[in-house]
């Protein structure tokens, strides 16, 4: 089982949908500093998926990748990356 610190550092942002494509308010993005620029890439990466418009969204949740999961709390959500993880 991966240690949920090998996830760190986590961001946690609102689903600009409110769940409606992702079933959750709330998103954890693993590793966060791994990706290309830090938060600037979170911002970009989000543009085209999850925080797209409809489209865009709707795409990204059939089938997410494991570096994001969702909750109806910024705790859930977090614990829902860990488990991704864990599996």
């Amino acid at each position: 089982m991966e240690p949920i610190r090998d996830l760190f550092p986590i961001a946690v942002l609102q689903d600009r949908y409110g769940g409606a494509y992702s079933r959750g308010e709330w998103l954890a993005i693993a590793c966060s500093d791994k990706l290309e620029n830090g938060a600037y890439r979170i911002i970009r990466c989000m543009e085209g998926g999850p925080q797209g418009d409809d489209s865009d969204a709707g795409i990204f949740w059939s089938d997410p990748p494991s570096w994001i999961a969702v909750g109806n709390t910024p705790e859930e959500a977090i614990e829902n990356l860990r488990q991704r993880h864990a599996a």
